[in-house]
C-alpha cells in the first residue's frame, strides 16, 4: 500500500492507495505541538479505523507547505513502516514544465494538483485549490505551469471579521446559492464572503482564458473549502476533492526509480 500525506497550514491529509484505488481518505489537524509519537499514533488509529494495517505500507510520499511539521510527520511514518519516504521538492520529476521565477517555490500540493489534473483532464487547465488560502493557477496547452494568484481563504477571512471588528457578528458559512443583498449584518457578511470569493474566482478564470494557449481551458477545483468558494461561481468546473492525493500517487509512480 502507498501512504500519501499532504501537510497543509490547517490540516494533514492522509490517503492510502492499493494500486490505483484510494482505500482511505482522512484528515488530521496540523498541530506543531504534537510529537512524532503522537502523529504516529494518530495515523495508525486512522488506518485501523479504516480496516487497514500500517504494516502493509510499502511506500510513502509526502508534500508539505509547513517546514516545521515536515520532519515530525516523516519521523512518525518511520515509527509505522520501514518504507522510504519520498518528499515532493526540488529534484523531483513532475511531468510538466514550471515557468515561474523560482520553481522550488511551487508548493508540493500544487505540484500534485497539476500533475493529477493534467493526467486526468488534459491541458490547458485552470486549477483552483481552496484551503487556508485559495490559489488559482494556469497551465497552458504545452503542459507549462505559467503561474497564478493567491487569495485569502474564505474561512480565514470570516475569522478576521470577528477578530478585528467590535460590532460585527460571527457568521457560519454554508455553500449554496446566495442572494447578493443581505438584510442583516450576518447575512451581509456571509454574502460578501461567499459571493465575493466566487466573483474573484470567475474574474481570474476570465483573465486566464484570454492568455495565449489557454483558450478552452478546463477548470478543475479542489481543496477543503472548494464548495464554499466555488458554489456561486458562474463558470463551469470539475470539482475533484481527491485531486491532491491522486497527484501524490502519480508523483510517486513517476519517481519510483528514485526511492530509497
Amino acid at each position: 500500500m502507498l501512504l500519501a500525506i499532504d501537510i497543509g497550514n490547517s490540516s494533514v491529509s492522509l490517503g492510502v492507495f492499493r494500486g490505483e484505488a484510494l482505500l482511505l481518505r482522512r484528515k488530521l489537524s496540523a498541530a506543531a505541538e504534537r510529537s512524532a509519537d503522537e502523529y504516529a499514533a494518530a495515523i495508525h488509529t486512522q488506518l485501523a479505523l479504516g480496516g487497514l494495517d500500517s504494516r502493509e505500507i510499502d511506500g510513502c510520499i509526502l508534500s508539505s507547505v509547513v517546514p516545521g511539521l515536515t520532519s515530525l510527520v516523516e519521523a512518525a511514518v518511520g515509527r509505522l513502516t520501514e518504507a522510504p519516504v519520498l518528499q515532493v521538492g526540488p529534484g523531483i520529476r513532475t511531468g510538466f514544465r514550471i515557468r515561474i521565477d523560482d520553481p522550488s517555490q511551487l508548493g508540493g500540493d500544487l505540484v500534485a494538483d497539476t500533475l493529477a489534473a493534467l493526467t486526468e483532464y488534459g491541458p490547458p487547465l485552470i486549477l483552483i485549490d481552496a484551503g487556508t488560502v485559495t490559489t488559482i493557477a494556469a497551465v497552458d496547452g504545452d503542459r507549462t505551469y505559467l503561474g497564478g494568484c493567491i487569495l485569502p481563504g474564505v474561512r480565514q477571512s470570516a475569522s478576521l471579521f470577528k477578530e478585528t471588528t467590535a460590532l460585527l457578528p460571527a457568521v457560519s458559512l454554508t455553500g449554496g446559492e446566495e442572494e447578493c443583498l443581505g438584510r442583516n449584518s450576518a447575512d451581509a457578511i456571509r454574502r460578501g464572503l461567499l459571493l465575493g470569493s466566487a466573483m474573484m474566482v470567475d474574474g481570474f478564470i476570465d483573465r486566464y482564458l484570454a492568455l495565449p494557449k489557454m483558450a478552452g481551458a478546463k477548470v478543475v477545483a479542489t481543496g477543503g473549502s472548494v464548495e464554499l468558494v466555488t458554489a456561486n461561481c458562474r463558470r463551469a468546473m470539475v470539482r475533484d476533492p481527491d485531486l491532491t492525493l491522486k497527484g501524490l500517487r502519480y508523483l510517486y509512480e513517476t519517481n519510483r526509480s528514485r526511492r530509497g
